[in-house]
């Protein structure tokens, strides 16, 4: 097929391809393979195959659903698996996880669409990788450096250690957390430590306390910039707070009260918009997949929180593209350099 059709085609009729079709095609030919690993090629796939899934979890497997024909597919376990402690919010397809096996520091990048990972490498201390309590951490992708990039910031020390997927490396900066004033008397996440990803930057809600305000706030790490930045929000947008997550491309606060916030202008205050959260929904309606709330924050009624596979009960849940984007693709690029242009 390929010395009858021109290679530009055949390019284009393969970007549309799913991943396991893609997978199975690598076996063709040697030009084929690497063409499939090409960063061309995985970006041009990638824009051109926004199909969401959901990558079910508890702490010891990992679940995938796909919403539009309900096909749910377990991860094989085995005994030696290490213990998922979080999953952080996709980034473009690739998620960071924190395991909770001794030791108490393994943090790993994974495309759950090729099964592909590769854990982030210690910094010069393990020490300095150990988990505080009011340490916080995120995981992002920025579109003009082409890099997805980990952050860990140390609010007690005023640093900021950030680890390039692209370069394989860490640097440390010296950077004031805000709300480090004279004032200062506490700052902790609200939510949780783990930060939320959107337009390049890390976003957490955090909770501080000080002589003149009582509030929670929106702090972003920009990592292109690599500052810090506060988000003007409204007081009743924390109002009885319970989760704080992307929806439609937008920060999104979700309350008790079966109540959500979009930031629907980002950076915007005015553009806070309230909804009311849908008490049905199925696989397919993945914006809305919150149930209802009760106290704790916990779905009642019909539980779209907790979804159950087989023995197995999975508590969380996120959405990711489908995607060809290696974790270690710094060490892939030297591969497919042979690129499009040989291919045959």
């Amino acid at each position: 097929m390929s010395s009858n059709c021109p290679p530009d085609l055949i390019i284009d009729i393969l970007s549309y391809l799913p991943i396991r079709s893609l997978y199975r095609f690598k076996c063709v030919s040697k030009s084929w393979s690497i063409l499939i690993i090409q960063p061309r090629f995985v970006k041009l796939h990638l824009a051109r195959n926004r199909r969401q899934k959901f990558l079910l979890f508890n702490d010891a497997s990992l679940c995938h659903v796909d919403p539009e024909t309900s096909l749910l597919q377990q991860e094989p376990t085995s005994s030696y698996r290490p213990r998922i402690s979080w999953v952080f919010e996709s980034s473009d397809g690739l998620f960071c996880t924190k395991m909770s096996n001794p030791p108490d520091h393994d943090f790993f990048i994974y495309n759950p669409s090729t099964r592909e990972y590769k854990k982030i490498p210690y910094m010069e201390s393990e020490e300095s990788f150990i988990m505080k309590f009011n340490n916080l951490y995120g995981f992002g992708y920025v579109e003009s450096m082409d890099d997805y990039k980990f952050v860990k910031i140390d609010i007690e020390r005023r640093i900021v250690q950030i680890f390039s997927l692209r370069n394989n490396s860490w640097k440390t900066i010296k950077c004031d957390f805000p709300f480090n004033g004279i004032n200062r008397q506490l700052c902790w996440p609200l939510h949780w430590e783990y930060g939320v990803p959107l337009n390049g930057a890390i976003h957490w809600v955090v909770d501080y306390y000080d002589r003149e305000h009582n509030s929670p706030q929106i702090v972003a790490f920009d990592l292109v910039k690599e500052k810090f930045k506060i988000f003007p929000s409204l007081v009743q947008v924390f109002r009885k707070f319970k989760w704080f997550m992307v929806l439609r491309d937008c920060l999104c606060i979700i309350n008790r009260e079966e109540i959500f916030w979009i930031m629907e202008k980002y950076g915007v205050k005015e553009s806070w918009t309230k909804h009311a959260i849908q008490n049905k929904c199925s696989w397919k309606d993945s914006e809305y997949l919150f149930g209802n709330l009760d106290d704790d924050g916990w779905t009642k009624g019909d539980d779209m929180h907790t979804v159950f596979v087989g023995n197995d009960r999975y508590h969380n849940k996120r959405v990711y593209i489908e995607n060809l984007v290696s974790p270690n693709f710094h060490t892939n690029n030297a591969v497919a350099s042979e690129g499009i242009n040989n291919f045959t």
